[in-house]
């Protein structure tokens, strides 16, 4: 196994792990935040050529809108965190297209959570009988759409074969 396999195996472990802490806990450990950052490190000593600026460049520049998403109430930190991680793997170049694209997947989660909810309320299942995912106006598990639109963005961007 190569660096840049390691990277990209590590970068898909962690932010699975991410959004099963988010499903299960509504948290996500600061640590696997700094996996996700190494992962990129070592796909970058693996890549000959790797622009490292420009992939730094775009981690905090994402981090920069991060803090005023936090602050703002459109993101939590854990959320911030991990979509800074993300942007590790990003360059400036390719940044923007991955930020829309997990806020794409945001979207669709954001619908399906909703039409689920609101089935469920109409069939009676609401408060405490529900399980806390599909409870009316319970948070939304970010980290699952940063998942989602990481693999997508992967997909486009990443030798994942």
């Amino acid at each position: 196994m190569t660096l840049a396999t390691a990277g990209l195996a590590l970068l898909a472990i962690a932010v699975i792990a991410a959004a099963g802490f988010d499903l299960w806990r509504y948290e996500i450990p600061d640590t696997l935040t700094v996996l996700i950052i190494i992962a990129a490190v070592l796909h970058g000593l693996g890549t000959p050529g790797f622009a490292w600026a420009s992939h730094a460049a775009a981690g905090g520049i994402f981090f920069a809108f991060g803090l005023l998403a936090f602050a703002r109430g459109w993101l939590g930190g854990g959320d911030v965190k991990v979509m800074t991680g993300c942007a590790c793997w990003a360059s400036l170049a390719t940044l923007a297209e991955q930020v829309v694209l997990i806020a794409l997947a945001g979207g669709v989660l954001a619908l399906l959570l909703m039409l689920l909810r609101r089935s469920l309320s109409l069939a009676g299942v609401v408060g405490d009988d529900a399980p806390r995912l599909i409870r009316v106006g319970a948070d939304l598990p970010y980290a699952v759409a940063i998942a989602a639109g990481m693999a997508l963005w992967a997909w486009r961007h990443l030798p994942l074969v």
